[in-house]
């Protein structure tokens, strides 16, 4: 139903993106022409996300053990209860938000911000453009444009933050994976699923990360 693609783009774009330092994850996927598209659709994007998630973090630990000096700290395993998960449909006010980069903030919608900076920040070669053009590059192969059909979830809204006081914080809205423990400190935590319909293509992004 839902099919990986893009495996090269995204391959390439996330090492430019790691090199540079930003901490967000992400999968593009083919949804099928005779699929219709509802919320769990969105769901299934998420469990594409967390295959990722689980292959990328069993080569980094595989990768480790090989050095004799490296005392494994256990099953790398992320957990992953989706059925908390609760779904918030952006609004074309918010999706707008999400794709600027002009005087941009940290604010609970600000993409760009978390992008360039993370808690020990980038360093684009070629600075401020570089950011841009590889954040518009991001952008396009996400399929986040500026479209009236275009669809966005996200899927922590609410979340508590342990340090700081979030007034947007939601009573009982408990994280749903051990994944986002650590953005929940003070940084925040990012996941989105994106349908754009003319391309028929489902994108599923997260973030979270600590100092």
């Amino acid at each position: 139903m839902l099919k990986v693609i893009e495996e090269e783009k995204t391959t390439s774009l996330l090492e430019r993106m790691d090199d540079a330092g930003c901490v967000v994850n992400f999968v593009v996927l083919s949804l099928e022409e005779s699929v219709k598209v509802n919320e769990s659709i969105h769901r299934q994007a998420l469990v594409r996300l967390h295959e990722k998630l689980m292959k990328d973090s069993w080569d980094w630990h595989n990768s480790l053990i090989k050095n004799p000096e490296y005392k494994s700290s256990g099953d790398p395993a992320i957990s992953w209860e989706l059925d908390k998960a609760v779904a918030t449909i952006l609004t074309q006010e918010e999706i707008h938000n999400l794709i600027l980069t002009d005087g941009y903030v940290r604010g609970p919608l600000a993409l760009y911000g978390y992008f360039r900076e993370p808690p020990y920040g980038t360093e684009f070669k070629g600075g401020e453009l570089k950011a841009k053009e590889l954040f518009h590059e991001w952008r396009q192969i996400l399929g986040l444009e500026e479209q009236d059909d275009i669809v966005v979830i996200n899927w922590v809204k609410g979340f508590k933050k342990e340090w700081l006081d979030n007034d947007d914080a939601i009573p009982g809205r408990e994280p749903w994976s051990d994944y986002f423990d650590e953005g929940l400190e003070w940084w925040g935590v990012w996941c989105l699923t994106i349908w754009n319909p003319t391309r028929r293509t489902f994108s599923a992004l997260i973030a979270s990360t600590s100092d």
